[in-house]
């Protein structure tokens, strides 16, 4: 797979928005939109409070109808294509005071695809909206789906991907697909599954899943 073309990009950084996090000794950035900043960090959270009905129905259209009550970005019909569009963040590991070469960006999701045995459901296909179907936040779905796992904050996701990524072996499953498992001190894990584009050697996350 090719780097993805685009005519256009709506994105932007904001200096505000670049942590870094100390986790086991190791240094990491995060550099994320204007966009995915806020998503993550204030309007998923008050779109699930207000209108937590919208959560776990298999409908990304009632997840997106929720956030944009929040955050009303130019039209309803254009926002699932606003957001797909360059809305990421960069998750860097800093080693001797330089970036590693490893990097993983994290989308808010890439797609949105019906369900293959019933068309009138649909989900959203990689990034962390594809990963919150598996979380949920003071008992509210994050997501299409109704699970069981709960996460202190939805930005929590990152520190979970942190350590999935860079603190598990990545097992090569196929050509670009590459998966990752973190056991957990219940015993149960989480599971990660990343897309690495070949031409760039970045890798993308496809789903964060706990079982």
């Amino acid at each position: 797979m090719k780097s993805e073309k685009r005519s256009f990009v709506k994105s932007g950084f904001d200096i505000s928005h670049y942590s870094e996090i100390e986790y086991a000794g190791r240094k990491f950035v995060i550099i994320s939109t204007n966009v995915f900043y806020q998503i993550l960090n204030s309007v998923l959270i008050e779109a699930c409070e207000i209108y937590p009905e919208y959560f776990g129905k298999d409908n990304v259209n009632k997840v997106l109808e929720a956030l944009y009550q929040i955050e009303n970005v130019g039209t309803m019909n254009r926002f699932s294509d606003f957001l797909k569009t360059e809305q990421f963040a960069w998750v860097l590991e800093i080693v001797d005071e330089r970036v590693s070469c490893r990097v993983l960006r994290v989308e808010l999701f890439r797609q949105v695809d019906k369900f293959k045995n019933d068309e009138s459901k649909n989900e959203f296909t990689g990034g962390i909206f594809h990963s919150f179907k598996h979380f949920t936040y003071k008992g509210i779905p994050l997501s299409t789906k109704k699970e069981n796992k709960e996460i202190n904050h939805p930005k929590s996701i990152i520190e979970f991907l942190i350590q999935g990524f860079f603190f598990s072996e990545l097992e090569m499953k196929s050509e670009n697909k590459y998966e990752s498992k973190m056991n957990l001190p219940n015993g149960k894990g989480l599971f990660f599954s990343f897309y690495k584009e070949n031409v760039t050697g970045i890798y993308f996350v496809n789903s964060v899943i706990f079982k």
